[in-house]
């Protein structure tokens, strides 16, 4: 008896600390890098969004918290160019009514586009929002900045992506990102079975 109440309490014990660490993971720490020094949990190269002709990297030098932040540059040997951009895949579900990216932005001669934060929300391969800050772009030169897109939210999507763009000539960097449901951060917000 003594043994069945021991491990039902080290099983709830180990889905409580599971849940914990799975939801902080998920939002977008970008300190923590994996074994072979990439960065855990992001796709730099962004390849589901057909990015081509930019270099993304992580950034020791410049930063607005922490010791990293990302950097998208334009490839000058690229003969094509699309867009620079990274992304973090939140597969968990949630309850809620919007969904709002916030992230600090810094530019240095952004021109002949854009760059911004970006939010999609999936349902399987149905995208069902979407805002890549085209219609308040960042442009040319400027120091760190708190940006933010809040979108409605569906309870049934199955796949958040977020992260930062550059579109067009210069050079983004983009540090400390943090996803909100009805304004609670996303760690603290319960996931939907």
């Amino acid at each position: 008896m003594l043994m069945t109440k021991t491990t039902i309490y080290l099983f709830i014990l180990l889905s409580i600390a599971t849940t914990i660490f799975s939801q902080s993971e998920i939002n977008g720490n970008i300190e923590r890098k994996n074994e072979n020094g990439s960065l855990k949990y992001w796709d730099l190269l962004y390849k589901e969004g057909r990015s081509f002709g930019y270099i993304t990297s992580i950034d020791s030098v410049v930063v607005q918290e922490g010791k990293y932040a990302l950097l998208i540059r334009e490839d000058s040997k690229a003969d094509d160019k699309s867009f620079g951009a990274c992304a973090l895949t939140i597969l968990s579900r949630f309850e809620g009514k919007n969904i709002t990216l916030k992230g600090y932005v810094k530019t240095e001669n952004v021109k002949n586009g854009w760059a911004g934060l970006w939010i999609r929300i999936n349902k399987g391969k149905v995208m069902l929002e979407f805002n890549n800050m085209q219609y308040e772009p960042i442009l040319g030169t400027n120091d760190w900045k708190e940006y933010s897109i809040t979108l409605p939210f569906h309870n049934e999507e199955n796949k958040i992506l977020v992260g930062g763009l550059l579109v067009g000539e210069g050079k983004a960097w983009f540090d400390n990102f943090r996803v909100f449901i009805d304004d609670v951060p996303i760690e603290k917000v319960k996931q939907v079975k």
